[in-house]
């Protein structure tokens, strides 16, 4: 009754005023939930909220009280009510409806504020603001006569107002929102010159020091959350961070090229949060003294006193993840026991590694060193590598502590011969098992408790199982277990890679496994007898396997095919065809794949069936890649896909020639009124059904393959996918084709959304072109003969990407491509040297088709002169590669002070990638390595 009889119903200025009801939602919130929420009213409209970004700022400004349980708990218990009342919505991330945004304003007016380039700042007493936002997003346009962003001056008079009006001295929070350039840090320096008690200071896209916006940044000793982001790389963190003492959270995350840390960082001793990337947290020098850290995502151990393992001793608060490397650096089960991760109760991730590298293992040492990193009995996910001991450590053995396990991932421990028996760890839901050289067995349960086993169900919960590398791995059962089952349950199983374990001979009964996903076992002694649910199934041979029918019989044994969705056979090289009584079972069959396989062939029909459909009826994805398959078989299979939509034909040498239609289902032997021999073996032709499905269409290094007959693309009426690779002599035949008939129709269907093609020319592409008008994606490499590209047709064009033209020098018809985000240029000297303000003939280039480019990948610096950078006020993200050729690596040192990167467009968080690419003359290899 007191919502119903509320006088907030008066101030209701319509029907369709809705903030006073959602005002009196808010007024019957506990009071703890109202601060935290109106505190949001500084973040702009549309932000996507990190919940332990914002729990972190509500404790940052004593938002959440203390009590029994963490406050990083407490706020997110917060939070969440606030999604369940409806003032948050949850996804990814946590956001706000702009009308519950809206609320926030109204009901925050007295102490906080955000000012952007649409505040009138009406009704607002500046004077008793304490918490203040800055959002520069609206304030910046692009000029494209000045080819630059320039501030609003209207946006810059507010900050001054603010300064003269709002008492900066008293300000408990100032966050900054977006870009800005040197005159704006000048009058931000100016109007904030006085603010002293800060608590929560958010600074991102730093284009220039600290001191240049916040001129007594040393003087902030409040300061509880100092957020900063800096995008001029190799900028070092201010050293006067060391002396914030109060400090809780420091958040580097997205500070660029950042790698060293003041050595004075550990004289933080309130600090909660150190947000940054691994590697910095492993730099932290003394980190024991920062008692109340909950994060450490990594720990390297080293020989001085700061880098020792008991600095972890004392850090009983850390939570989540941890990583400790280098434990070869511990001597003995007394020093390892000092990192007291048995008194850790929040970690729940651990992982645990000596150098892969090294030279003196002692097994005895590194055995007593793992025995005395006990965790915590609540761990979840244990990862140990490079271990060199032989034993497992008690707390891995039997009647193990650590029953609350749920992966395991044991990696390069070449000498451990006595595995722990995973099969009591009644929660374990990941087993990796990977280069485990010494191991011959893969325990279940110990001696003294596999009889008990036999009451038990074990792995109830395993949904991923991996063992690869194992050389000397004989068995997975416990040899003591004679009957079948012996308790086994995979019920919940999804995943199984088993791949080059030789000796593998003994593999547990697996039983009927209606949640498997995906099973791959591949260079194995024996293969197990499954009786499963199956939805995909990749079946690889090798040296151990002889015929494809023996695996069939090995691992097929009961297995129900009918559930089969995705079948991959692969590296057989005798394999002719698959029996007709497995293709018979194939009924819910959606993908084929065959690869590698030399002689593969369509299965003979049985006596007496000629004519009848082998393939399942719903396949509609079919792709061959180097098999022996031959025209004409191929022309009758596709005959039997009525929902065929996918097709990829890759390195079949037995096909010569392509036809399109004619073929009609129920006739295989149509034929058509040309002079053409179409009964010829090496003959593919597209049925006449198939072309109104077809949306997918995949050729690859056929080099001899021509197209036959006066049919033309134009027929596949729904294709939006081609891609036709290495089959050089293939567009000389649809050239031909096209001269015999009328020379001016299109080439392709306008359907078409992507087209991936090479050996090119000028004519061919043009006729390619002409009609693509839906083309998103276009890429064309490996032609040399190609010396400009049309793209006027090409108005929807998003993707373009050239590689190895060697003679292009002109894109033309930029002007009428207005969506392109993606670019890749290659290998196009010629190209790269005339993209720039001026064309080959004097005239200024249109370069306004790059105002919406996000990503572009290139290989020449010279690209980036004033007037490209000064026309890519959406870049987002950067590739370069320098190619290597004969050892000489071109310079690109000054490529990071490039305008383009110091562009305000081009903010913090962005990304820049160098990436090698080493070739002789014009061939490159496919080895490419980045760094940053």
């Amino acid at each position: 009754m007191s919502i119903l009889q509320s006088d907030e119903w008066k101030l209701q200025q319509g029907p369709d005023d809705i903030i006073p009801a959602l005002k009196l939602s808010f007024t019957h919130l506990p009071f703890r939930l109202q601060r935290c929420f109106s505190y949001c009213a500084l973040f702009p409209k549309g932000h996507m909220f990190d919940g332990l970004d914002l729990v972190r700022i509500w404790i940052s400004q004593g938002l959440i009280s203390s009590g029994s349980k963490r406050m990083e708990e407490t706020g997110y218990h917060y939070l969440n009510d606030l999604v369940d009342r409806g003032f948050f919505q949850k996804s990814t991330y946590y956001s706000m409806h702009d009308l519950i945004h809206d609320l926030a304003h109204i009901v925050s007016l007295e102490e906080c504020h955000m000012m952007d380039n649409f505040d009138s700042g009406n009704g607002i007493d500046h004077a008793i603001i304490r918490h203040l936002s800055i959002n520069t997003r609206s304030a910046y346009k692009w000029n494209p006569h000045a080819c630059n962003f320039s501030p609003s001056d209207n946006f810059q008079r507010k900050l001054a107002y603010i300064g003269e009006k709002v008492q900066t001295k008293n300000l408990s929070t100032l966050m900054l929102f977006g870009k800005y350039d040197k005159e704006f840090s000048e009058t931000f320096s100016k109007v904030f010159k006085e603010v002293r008690y800060l608590r929560v200071l958010r600074l991102p896209t730093l284009s220039y020091s600290i001191d240049s916006l916040i001129c007594n940044f040393s003087k902030l000793i409040h300061l509880r959350y100092l957020e900063l982001i800096s995008s001029v790389p190799g900028t070092p963190l201010p050293e006067v961070i060391c002396q914030l003492y109060h400090l809780q959270v420091l958040d580097v995350e997205y500070w660029v090229h950042l790698s060293t840390l003041p050595h004075g960082i550990s004289n933080l001793v309130n600090l909660r949060h150190f947000v940054a990337r691994g590697e910095l947290h492993a730099k932290i020098a003394g980190v024991g003294r920062l008692k109340l850290l909950q994060e450490l995502k990594e720990f390297r151990v080293g020989k001085t006193k700061d880098f020792q393992i008991e600095q972890l001793n004392g850090l009983r608060e850390l939570g989540g993840s941890l990583a400790i490397y280098n434990l070869e650096n511990v001597e003995s089960r007394e020093e390892s026991m000092n990192a007291g991760l048995r008194d850790k109760i929040y970690i729940h991730d651990l992982l645990l590694s000596w150098c892969k590298k090294r030279f003196d293992v002692s097994s005895i040492t590194e055995a007593q060193v793992l025995e005395g990193l006990h965790p915590h009995c609540g761990l979840k996910r244990l990862h140990i590598t490079s271990y060199g001991g032989i034993y497992s450590p008690t707390w891995l053995s039997s009647n193990s502590p650590l029953t609350s396990l749920e992966s395991i991932y044991l990696e390069n421990c070449t000498k451990w011969e006595l595995l722990p028996p995973f099969g009591q760890f009644p929660l374990l839901k990941t087993l990796h098992l990977v280069q485990l050289s010494a191991s011959t067995e893969v325990p279940i349960m110990s001696r003294d408790d596999w009889a008990e086993s036999e009451k038990h169900v074990l792995f109830p919960c395993l949904e991923e199982l991996v063992i690869r590398d194992c050389p000397k791995l004989r068995s997975f059962a416990s040899p003591q277990s004679s009957s079948s089952g012996n308790g086994f349950h995979f019920g919940c199983l999804r995943r199984v890679n088993i791949y080059n374990c030789p000796q593998l001979i003994h593999l547990p009964q697996f039983g009927e496994m209606k949640s498997l996903f995906t099973m791959s076992i591949e260079g194995v002694g024996a293969f197990p007898h499954i009786r499963l649910l199956v939805r995909a199934l990749h079946i690889k041979g090798g040296a151990s396997v002889r015929t494809l029918d023996e695996v069939l019989v090995l691992v097929l044994t009961d297995c129900r095919l009918s559930a089969l969705e995705k079948l991959t056979i692969s590296s057989f090289l005798d394999f002719a065809c698959l029996p007709w009584e497995i293709f018979c079972q194939l009924l819910s069959l959606e993908m084929l794949v065959i690869m590698d396989c030399p002689r593969f062939f369509l299965p003979a029909y049985p006596y007496g069936q000629q004519g009848e459909n082998i393939f399942s009826p719903l396949l509609k994805k079919l792709v061959i890649k180097a098999c022996g398959i031959t025209g004409k078989q191929l022309s009758d299979l596709l005959l039997q896909l009525p929902l065929l939509y996918f097709l990829t034909i890759r390195k079949c040498p037995k096909i010569a020639s392509l036809a399109i239609g004619g073929l009609i289902a129920g006739n295989v032997s149509s034929t058509t009124s040309d002079n053409h021999d179409w009964t010829t073996d090496d003959l593919l032709q597209i049925p006449s059904d198939l072309l109104n499905r077809l949306q997918y269409l995949c050729i690859e290094d056929i080099p001899d393959l021509v197209l036959r007959g006066s049919e033309s693309f134009l027929g596949f009426v729904s294709l939006k996918t081609l891609h036709i690779t290495g089959c050089p002599e293939f567009f000389i035949s649809i050239m031909t084709e096209k001269e015999k008939s009328s020379g001016s129709c299109p080439l392709l269907p306008p359907s078409l959304q992507d087209l991936l093609v090479t050996h090119m020319d000028n004519k061919l592409l043009t006729s390619m072109l002409s009609n693509l008008t839906s083309l998103s994606i276009l890429s064309v490499s490996w032609s040399p003969e190609l010396t400009s590209v049309a793209l006027h047709p090409c108005s929807s064009l998003e993707t373009l990407i050239v590689e190895k033209c060697s003679r292009l020098f002109v894109l033309d018809g930029t002007g009428s491509l207005c969506s392109i985000k993606h670019m890749r240029i290659f290998e196009c000297p010629s190209l790269a040297i005339n993209c720039g303000p001026s064309s080959s003939h004097g005239q200024d280039q249109d370069m306004s088709f790059l105002l919406h480019l996000e990503k572009l990948e290139i290989d020449n610096a010279s690209f980036f002169n004033t007037a490209i950078c000064k026309s890519l006020p959406s870049l987002q993200h950067v590739v370069f590669f320098m190619v290597i050729t004969n050892n000489i690596c071109i310079d690109v040192s000054n490529l990071l002070n490039m305008e383009w990167f110091l562009m305000p467009s081009f903010s913090a968080g962005k990304e820049c990638e160098i990436l090698h690419r080493r070739t002789r003359q014009s061939t490159l290899s496919p080895n490419i390595s980045s760094y940053s």
